[in-house]
This record gives C-alpha cells, structure tokens and sequence, in this order.
C-alpha cells in the first residue's frame, strides 16, 4: 500500500507582491480604434503649427564647461562665409577652400572617404580658378602690348607663376596664313562648279530604260555610196584590163580624190563607190577629159522601205496613196517636188485574214518623216510604220521539198535551227533563219542597204 507524501511548505525565495497601489480606473485594457488614435495626432500637428511662437534672438552665453574643440566649432559657424578683406578673386578662393576645409575636418560623424572626396573637390576648384584668372591676366597683356618684342612674365599671386612667350613675327605669319587660306578656298569653289557641271552633262548623256525602249529603231550599217559603173567600148578588153586603165588614169595616189570602194563586176564593168557626190563628179570629170575610151554611167540609189502594219485589205493601192497624202498633210509640209514620191511595192499576209502588211518605197526625205513620226491615218485606221529591209529571203521551210504541214521536225516539235548558219559553218544556229540576231542575216542586211539612199 503506496503513501502519499505531503511537500513541506516553502517559506523563502517568495516573491513579495507589488505594492505599487493599482491606478485609478485601471480595469480591463481595451485597444484603441487606430483611426481616432490617427485623428488626434493630426488634430496635435495642427494645433502646435498655429500655436508656434515667434522667433527670438538666442543669446550666447558661455558655458564654463565647454570643451575648446566645441568653442572652435561655434565660432567657424558664426563667421562669415565670403571675406570681403581678400583683393583678388583667387585669395578669395583660397580663403573659402581653408574655410571650407576646417568645417570638413571638425565634422565628427562624416566618414574618412567622403571627407577625402570633398577635399579633392575643393581642390579642383581652387585649381580652376587659379587657371581662368591666369589666362585672363595673360589676354590681357597680349591685347596692350601686341607688336612688342621680349619675353615677359605675367606673375599671379598663385602657386605657379606663368610664362607667356611673345613673337614679333606671329602677325605677319597670320596674315600669309589667311591669304594661302582664301585662295585655296577660291581654287575649291572653282573646282566644286566644275565638277557640278561634268556631273550635270554626264546626267543629261546618261540614257534610261524607257528611253531607249521609246526610241524608233534606225537602220543599221553603212550610208549608201555615191557609185558609177566604168565599161570599155573596146569590147576585146577585159574586166582587169578596164580596172588597169581606170587606175593610171585617175591616178589617187595624188591625194585630189576620195575612194571608198571599187570592185569588178559582170560584163567587164567597174563598179566605184565614193562617199559624196563632189568626188563622184571630179573622177567623172577626169575620165571624160582623158578620152581612153572609157563609158561611165551613174548609178542611182534605191529608195528606203516602209511598212504600214495591219492596214485593212478592202484598201487598194490607189486608196492608200491618197489618204496617206490627204489625212497625214503635215508629212508632205514644205517638201521639196523632188522628195515627194510613194510608191506601193508589195502586200504580206498576217495572221488576221481581213488585214494585210503593206511594203510602200518613198523618197529619203519622206522616209525620214514617217519612222519618226511612228504611225500614219490610212482610212478609218492609225496604223504603225516601221523601217523595212530591202533583204528578201526564201521563205521555205527548212529548205526542203515540203511545206511546213508536212514538216517532220515542225509536227514533233523540234526547236527551229538556221539552215544559213549551218551552212556557214557557224557554231551558234538555234535560232530561226529570219530572226535579227543571225549574223548571216546581218550580213546579208547590210549589202542589201548598201545600195539604199536614207539620207
């Protein structure tokens, strides 16, 4: 059976209870609303702002117990901060910079860093100053004594003194300085309009896409030569025979004469080419006075090609003729009774049943006229004329037997070759025989026009 022992009673380390008597009125503790505690303080602020007395002068009154250190701080704080006793503005510098660092040093809860910072700004500063009122001083002395010679030392009351070197000639080497500088200046705007006006004749020759799409194309090759056919009446004479008498006589080892070109043709003939008609007449001249038996005959040029594209073919000849005279009168304006000649040469059949292509010979002048013009009124229509070549081709096929329905190569869609080309040898003939990039074509073009007159 367990027993219960009873704890024997503290009486030590007791706490005593308080005997700070209970505050009146002191029961539970309730928390204040924040807003009302929030009022009161606003009400408080607003109530010292207005009630606050006015300023009143402190008096200084010495208090034994002050330390020196802070009698130094009271009286850095009462001086003035701009002395008025310093004669120049750098011993005023000077003065604020001792000033301002003494307030520096006696400053307790700056750190060491910042100190340092301030103290190499003060610095700069007072070097600024010290710098600005030298070069002031130095301007000064320049501008009183320009022209004088020497050396002269301009003292500031600074820690450096400056020396400012003055040379006797320095005018006369501005001036020459000056004078060099307005003539290249003069050259440079010489040189500038020139250059303006290359770039502005290079601009006015430089073509563009357009216009040279909008340009009518102009035949190629050579002018026509002025030519006369030479034949002997000797009929026992040969063609070199003919072109031996021709050459002693006319002689154009002289110089008197111009020959652009001479050949032998059929029959015994002599054909000459000259390139005006006064060199044509001074060898018809000479071969005529000579009397060796030779007959010279002149050779007339042939008149250039039009052709007036898909033209209606109700028209006949007679109808085109006369309106291309009545409706296009501003063509046959102040033209000469010797330039006005149309002549209808031949008709091409287009794909249009109802239109055809008419191949007209006019006079050089007229020629002329209409390629530039572009376009002519025929009847009803405002039809295209163009330049046409006086080259006539064979338009067979491939140069075969058949027709062009009967084509082998033309059914199965073989691309077309120049039979020319091939002819010739030539290693680029993937193209067709009448197109203008063939230079067999070319070739033949260009004897062709040789005998036409466009001018």
């Amino acid at each position: 059976m367990s027993c219960i022992r009873t704890p024997p009673k503290q009486t030590e380390n007791i706490i005593p209870p308080s005997k700070t008597p209970p505050r009146p009125g002191a029961g539970k503790t309730v928390r204040r609303s924040l807003e009302k505690w929030e009022a009161a303080m606003a009400e408080s602020t607003t109530s010292k702002a207005t009630t606050q007395p006015a300023p009143t002068a402190k008096k200084l009154t010495t208090h034994k117990g002050k330390s020196p250190q802070n009698k130094k701080i009271a009286n850095t704080n009462t001086s003035p901060l701009i002395v008025s006793t310093c004669g120049t503005r750098v011993e005023e510098a000077r003065a604020l910079v001792a000033k301002a660092k003494t307030t520096i040093s006696l400053a307790r809860n700056m750190k060491t860093e910042y100190k340092d910072s301030l103290l190499s700004f003060l610095d700069g500063l007072k070097e600024l100053v010290v710098a600005s009122e030298a070069a002031l001083e130095a301007e000064r002395a320049r501008k009183e004594e320009v022209g004088t010679g020497g050396v002269e030392s301009v003292n500031i009351d600074t820690d450096s003194t400056i020396t400012v070197a003055r040379d006797p000639g320095l005018s006369a080497r501005l001036e020459e300085h000056s004078r060099l500088l307005t003539e290249n200046t003069n050259k440079m705007r010489d040189l500038q309009g020139r250059l303006n006006s290359c770039c502005e004749s290079l601009g006015a020759q430089q073509k563009t896409y357009a216009g040279v799409v909008a340009t009518k194309p102009q035949p190629t090759g050579s002018s026509a030569l002025h030519s006369v056919i030479i034949t002997s009446r000797n009929e026992k004479d040969t063609g070199e025979e003919v072109l031996t008498k021709v050459r002693n006589t006319i002689n154009a080892k002289e110089g008197w004469v111009k020959i652009e070109r001479v050949r032998k043709a059929k029959d015994r003939k002599v054909v000459m080419g000259f390139g005006s008609p006064g060199e044509r007449d001074k060898v018809k001249k000479k071969l005529a006075g000579e009397g060796i038996g030779l007959v010279v005959e002149d050779v007339k040029n042939r008149d250039p090609l039009l052709v007036l594209k898909a033209v209606l073919s109700v028209n006949t000849d007679e109808d085109i003729v006369k309106a291309l005279r009545n409706q296009n009168k501003d063509l046959f304006r102040d033209l000469d009774p010797g330039d006005d000649r149309i002549l209808i040469k031949y008709r091409k059949k287009t794909r249009n049943p109802h239109t055809v292509h008419v191949v007209i010979g006019t006079s050089p002048t007229l020629w002329s006229r209409i390629t530039g013009m572009g376009s002519v009124h025929v009847d009803l229509q405002r039809v295209r004329a163009e330049d046409q070549s006086p080259l006539v081709q064979c338009t067979s096929h491939c140069g075969g037997l058949h027709h062009k329905a009967e084509c082998a190569e033309w059914v199965a869609g073989v691309p077309p070759t120049c039979r020319n080309c091939k002819k010739a040898k030539l290693e680029s003939f993937e193209h067709n025989a009448f197109s203008s990039s063939c230079p067999v074509r070319k070739r033949w073009d260009e004897l062709a026009r040789s005998a036409v007159s466009y001018c």
